[in-house]
């Protein structure tokens, strides 16, 4: 049992933070929702006696709250956590709760600008505050993210159904030469026979055909130094910044919430298309098929 959860944790999720402009019209939803949540449900004990300010604009400023620290959160999480592959269900939970976490802490720092009690700065109430910022932000995400999940996953996988056609495109027969850091290890590739490199470690492996058998070839180079010998080569495609693929090795291509998952001619397993590169994939493809 602790197994399986432990790799549903670890399960790649999809990270919203690296576009800074999906953090505030996310988190504008959450305000909304938690605004509308609390003013026309009160899900709480409202002691209007106490308050300070009329419940409106409680209301506003606790969503305003959840909205500002929200903001500074995600947008730490955007310039520090930068490849999305490795973002995984357990860490965007960690996170979430950390957020939550956070916005109760806030929100107990406020109560004097919104109650009128003596006690305002007891355990209790600052228990409480994390108690009720917990269980409303809970039904929210509960609701919100698998709608985006829902979203994203019916976004890519009509756009994969466009993109998977057959080429009829006649090969390109060139060979590039890879020059390595190490003279002895430089090679010729034959392009047709090039199905796709992938980063592993300090190395590249590098797959290409040899009559019918893939035949893997390990060098020693940075993905950027490699990606660099096939500028200008239309085929050559880099889907994510550990993979490049020759698109008419493409078999089959299929949509996540992630971006695509592609399955390629005699390859066991699957290359990612992050959505960072979706917009290029989908450019490159069509012209090529």
């Amino acid at each position: 049992m602790i197994s399986k959860i432990k790799n549903y944790l670890q399960r790649p999720y999809p990270f919203y933070y690296q576009n800074k402009w999906h953090i505030p019209l996310l988190l504008s939803t959450v305000f909304i929702g938690s605004f509308g949540f609390s003013y026309f449900f009160e899900p709480f004990v409202v002691n209007r006696t106490e308050h300070r300010l009329p419940y409106f604009w409680i209301c506003i400023i606790h969503a305003a709250n959840s909205f500002v620290i929200g903001i500074i959160y995600f947008l730490i999480l955007h310039y520090r956590a930068k490849d999305e592959r490795s973002w995984t269900l357990g860490k965007e939970l960690f996170h979430l709760s950390f957020l939550l976490l956070l916005i109760g802490i806030g929100s107990f720092l406020l109560r004097d600008l919104i109650y009128n009690n003596p006690n305002n700065w007891s355990l209790s109430y600052l228990w409480e505050e994390i108690r009720n910022t917990f269980l409303v932000g809970t039904l929210l995400l509960s609701i919100l993210l698998p709608l985006n999940l829902e979203r994203l996953f019916k976004k890519y996988t009509q756009s994969a159904k466009k993109l998977l056609l057959k080429s009829d495109s006649e090969s390109d027969l060139w060979t590039v030469k890879i020059s390595t850091p190490i003279t002895d290890e430089s090679f010729e590739l034959l392009l047709v026979d090039f199905v796709f490199a992938k980063v592993e470690g300090n190395y590249i492996e590098v797959y290409s055909l040899n009559k019918q058998d893939l035949e893997k070839r390990l060098i020693r180079m940075p993905m950027k130094a490699f990606e660099r010998h096939f500028i200008g080569q239309k085929y050559i495609c880099k889907t994510h910044r550990s993979y490049l693929i020759n698109i008419h090795y493409i078999k089959s291509l299929k949509g996540n919430a992630q971006g695509y998952e592609l399955t390629l001619k005699n390859v066991l397993g699957k290359i990612p298309v992050s959505r960072g590169k979706v917009p290029y994939f989908n450019t490159l493809f069509k012209k090529n098929s």
